[in-house]
C-alpha cells in the first residue's frame, strides 16, 4: 500500500504524523507542534480548488471569528492558513470517539442510550451552541459525526470552522446549499445563507430524535429527496419507534423540528431544558429506559388508533366520519342481524321444498309453482364430529363455486405446537357434509306418487393458501381457514417485549388476505375512481418505476378507505386485517400446527426478505412466503392493521376473533420494513408490534416511506361477484 506523501512533511510549524480521516471534501491528519510539544488535528480542505481573492478574504475574516471562540464544549482552533491552493485549520486534538460511531456501535451491540446519557449530551451541546450563537457564529452542520465523546464524559462540538469553510466552498461548487442532508434545516436546504441559530437547533432536534428512536427523522434514497422531506413533510412521531417515550419528550423534540424557524425554541438551552423537564415529569427511570433487547427504540412495540372508515350507516368510503370501535363494529352487527337467512334456507332445504329439479340439474326450478306436497328428510351425517348442519355449511351449499388454484404447499417447521385439541374446522368437505335424502309424496290428482332423492354436491373444500383473484384491482388473495392458532411470543423468546405476551390460543373465522401489500398502481385505481386521496408526499407516487412497489405515505384512515372501496365495489366484507388475522397469516403453519418465528420458518435468512435503502417490488421474495403463500409479511414495508394498541392488551383480550381495545391513541403496525437492517431479528419476527398515530388522534399522523398496508376479506365462499 502506497504511503501518504504528506506523512513526515510540515504544514507550517506542524509535522504530519498520520492520517486519521478522509471526508468528501478533505483530509484529517494528526500533527505535532514541536516547539509547544502539543498534538493537533489538521484539517485540509479544497486543495484542488482555486478560490478567488474575495472568497479568501471572507474566509480569513470568518476564520478569525471562529478561532476566537473559547468554550469547554467547543474544539479550539489554534491556527489556519493556505496550503496548495486550499485551506488548512489546526485544531485541538481530542482523544475520544465521535457520536456517529458510538451510535453505530450501540446499534450493532443491541444497546441503547439512556435518558440521562441523552440529556448529558444535549445539555453540553446546547451550551456550546448558545455560546457560539451569542458570538454571531452559526455552525450549519450539527450532526453526530461532529460531536466527540471523551472518556471523562465531556461532549465536544467540532468543525465550527470547517463548517464555515465548507459553506464557502459549496457555494462555489455545489450551488447555495450546504449541510448534511439527514439533519439539515428546511431553510438551510433552500440556501445556506438563510441559516440562523434556529437552524442549528433543528439539527440538534434531529440528533435527539435519532438518539431516542434509533432512526432518522427522514429517510430517503437520495440527498434531494431528503431535502424535500425536510421542506415539506412532518417527521414520524418518535413514539412510533419508542412507544414508552413520555409524550412531553416527544412534543419537545417535534417543536425543535418545526418547519418554520420562529416556531422552534429560541435557544438551544431552552430546548435542552424542555427535554429535561419533560423527562423528569415522565419519570425517566421507569417510563423510558427499556430492556436491552429494545435497542435504542429500534425494537419498539407499535400501537393503534381509530378503525378504518366503513361504507355502512351512510358513510362514504372517501369520508372517514366518526371512528368506529373494534368492539362496536357496524359490519359485525349487520352480520349478526342477517345470520338467520342461510339457516332458514337450510331448513327449507331439509324439508324437501327443493326437491324439484330444473332440466335435471341440482338446482330447483324456482320459476314453477309446486303443488302441495308432503315431504320428509333424513340427515345422514358421515362424520360423528359434526352431527348437525350449521348455518355456515348450509350457506356453502348454495354459494356459486369459486375458481381455485393449486393449494400452496407449506413446509412443516418444528416450533411450538398447539397443545389443545383444535376446534372442528368450519370448512365442509365432501366426506363430512351430511347427505340430504327427502322423500316427496305428490297429490294423486296431479301426478302419480313419486320419490325423489336430493343429494346436493357441496362446494369444493378450500385448502390453506388457495387463491382467488380480485378483478377490481388485480390483487391475488390467499385463503386462511378458520380455527385456532397460538398468538403472541413465548416467554423464553429473548427478543420479545411485554406487550407481545402472554402467548395464548386464539380462534378466528376464515378469511382471505391480499397476497402482497397494495401496490402504488393499484392504489391509483381507487384515486381515479374518486374514492381515495392521493398522498401528500408524491415523490414515489409520481415515479412510474414505483408502480409495482408498495403504496406508502398513507395514514391509517387512508389505508382503510382503500379497503372500504373494495367492499363497496364487490359487496365483500373487506377491511384492514386485525392483529390476530395478520399474525395468523404470518406465523401459523396449519399442516404442522405450529408457530413460526419468521413467516418462512424459525431460521433467519436475509435472502428471504426485502431489506435495504428503499422499497422493493411487491412479491419480489417468493421464497419468504408464509405457510399460506402470503408474501412480504416481513420486510419491504410495515403494515397498518385495524386494532387500537394497548400495552397489556394480550392479557385481557378475548380469545375468539379479537379486535383489540375499543379505543386508544395509536393504531398497530405489523411486519418489519426494508429499513430494519440494523435490528432485523427482533423487528422481522411475526409477533413484533409497532404503533403510529392515526389522523383522528394527532396533528401529525404516521405516514412514512416504510409504511404500507394490505386488506382482508372476511368469509370463506364469497357471495356474488364483480
Amino acid at each position: 500500500m502506497k504511503s501518504d506523501p504528506l506523512i513526515g512533511q510540515y504544514i507550517g510549524q506542524y509535522k504530519i504524523l498520520s492520517k486519521i480521516g478522509q471526508g468528501g471534501m478533505g483530509e484529517v491528519y494528526k500533527g505535532f507542534h514541536e516547539s509547544l510539544q502539543r498534538h493537533v488535528a489538521i484539517k485540509l480542505l479544497g486543495r484542488d480548488l482555486r478560490l478567488d481573492s474575495d472568497v479568501t478574504q471572507r474566509f480569513l475574516r470568518e476564520a478569525r471569528a471562529v478561532a476566537a471562540l473559547r468554550h469547554p464544549n467547543i474544539v479550539q482552533i489554534y491556527d489556519f492558513g493556505r496550503y496548495e491552493g486550499g485551506y488548512y485549520m489546526v485544531m485541538e486534538y481530542v482523544e475520544g470517539i465521535d457520536l456517529g460511531d458510538e451510535i453505530d456501535r450501540r446499534h450493532a451491540d443491541g444497546k441503547i442510550f439512556t435518558a440521562p446519557e441523552i440529556l448529558g449530551i444535549v445539555m453540553q451541546l446546547a451550551h456550546a451552541l448558545d455560546y457560539a450563537h451569542g458570538e454571531g457564529i452559526v455552525h450549519r452542520d450539527v450532526k453526530p459525526a461532529n460531536v466527540l465523546l471523551t472518556a471523562k464524559g465531556e461532549v465536544i462540538l467540532g468543525d465550527f470552522g470547517l463548517a464555515m469553510l465548507r459553506n464557502r466552498v459549496s457555494q462555489m461548487t455545489l450551488g447555495n446549499v450546504f449541510g448534511t442532508p439527514e439533519y439539515i434545516a428546511p431553510e438551510q436546504a433552500l440556501n445556506s445563507r438563510m441559516a440562523t441559530a434556529q437552524s442549528d437547533i433543528y439539527s440538534l432536534g434531529g440528533m435527539v430524535y435519532e438518539l431516542v428512536t434509533g432512526r432518522l427523522p427522514f429517510e430517503a434514497d437520495t440527498a434531494l429527496n431528503l431535502a424535500l422531506q425536510h421542506l415539506r413533510e412532518e417527521p414520524i412521531s418518535p413514539r412510533v419507534y419508542a412507544p414508552e417515550l413520555p409524550v412531553a419528550v416527544e412534543q419537545a423534540i417535534l417543536k425543535a423540528l418545526e418547519k418554520k424557524p420562529e416556531q422552534r425554541y429560541r435557544t438551544a438551552i431552552a430546548f435542552a431544558t424542555a427535554l429535561q423537564r419533560a423527562w423528569e415529569a415522565g419519570d425517566v427511570e421507569e417510563t423510558w429506559i427499556v430492556e436491552p433487547t429494545q435497542s435504542a427504540g429500534l425494537h419498539a412495540p407499535l400501537q393503534t388508533v381509530t378503525p378504518p372508515p366503513t361504507t355502512l350507516a351512510g358513510l362514504s368510503p372517501s369520508e372517514p366520519g366518526p371512528p368506529f370501535l373494534p368492539g362496536d363494529d357496524e359490519r359485525a352487527v349487520a352480520r349478526r342481524r342477517w345470520w338467520w337467512i342461510p339457516l332458514i334456507l337450510g331448513v327449507l332445504l331439509g324439508l324437501g321444498l327443493l326437491a324439484r329439479y330444473s332440466g335435471g340439474t341440482m338446482w330447483p326450478n324456482w320459476g314453477v309453482s309446486s303443488p302441495t306436497a308432503t315431504a320428509t328428510s333424513t340427515l345422514s351425517p358421515t362424520e360423528t364430529t359434526r352431527p348437525t348442519l350449521t348455518a355456515t355449511e348450509v350457506a356453502v351449499l348454495i354459494t356459486p363455486t369459486l375458481t381455485l388454484s393449486v393449494p400452496f404447499t407449506a413446509t412443516p417447521t418444528p416450533s411450538p405446537r398447539l397443545t389443545s385439541t383444535p376446534s372442528p374446522t368450519a370448512t365442509p368437505s365432501p366426506t363430512s357434509s351430511p347427505t340430504l335424502t327427502p322423500t316427496a309424496t305428490l297429490s294423486p290428482t296431479l301426478t302419480p306418487t313419486a320419490t325423489a332423492t336430493l343429494s346436493p354436491t357441496p362446494a369444493p373444500t378450500l385448502a390453506p393458501g388457495d387463491t382467488q383473484s380480485r378483478d377490481l384491482d388485480g390483487m391475488t388473495m390467499r385463503f386462511v381457514p378458520g380455527g385456532p392458532f397460538l398468538m403472541g411470543s413465548l416467554e423464553d423468546d429473548p427478543d420479545a417485549v411485554t406487550d407481545e405476551q402472554p402467548q395464548r390460543e386464539v380462534t378466528l373465522a376464515p378469511f382471505w388476505m391480499d397476497e402482497t401489500e397494495v401496490a402504488t398502481d393499484q392504489y391509483k385505481q381507487c384515486v381515479a375512481d374518486g374514492e381515495c386521496d392521493a398522498p401528500y408526499t408524491r415523490t414515489a407516487y409520481d415515479n412510474p418505476t414505483y408502480g409495482t412497489r408498495p403504496m406508502t405515505y398513507l395514514s391509517w384512515e387512508q389505508a382503510g378507505t382503500y379497503c372500504a372501496w373494495i367492499a363497496g365495489e364487490t359487496g365483500w366484507e373487506a377491511r384492514l386485517p386485525t392483529e390476530a388475522e395478520w399474525e395468523k397469516a404470518a406465523s401459523w403453519d396449519p399442516l404442522a400446527e405450529s408457530k413460526r418465528l419468521y413467516p418462512w420458518g424459525d431460521e433467519f435468512s436475509r435472502e428471504l426478505v426485502a431489506l435495504g435503502a428503499t422499497t422493493s417490488e411487491v412479491g419480489s421474495h417468493p421464497a419468504g412466503a408464509s405457510a399460506y403463500g402470503i408474501l412480504d409479511l416481513a420486510g419491504n414495508v410495515r403494515e397498518w392493521v385495524s386494532d387500537w394498541y394497548a400495552k397489556d392488551g394480550y392479557e385481557s383480550a378475548t380469545n375468539s376473533d379479537p379486535t383489540g381495545p375499543a379505543a386508544g391513541t395509536y393504531k398497530v403496525m405489523r411486519g418489519g420494513s426494508y429499513g430494519s437492517v440494523a435490528n432485523y431479528q427482533p423487528q422481522l419476527r411475526t409477533t413484533d408490534r409497532a404503533v403510529g398515530y392515526p389522523e383522528s388522534t394527532a396533528a401529525r399522523p404516521a405516514k412514512s416511506a416504510e409504511l404500507g398496508f394490505r386488506c382482508v376479506v372476511v368469509g370463506e365462499h364469497l357471495p356474488g361477484g364483480q
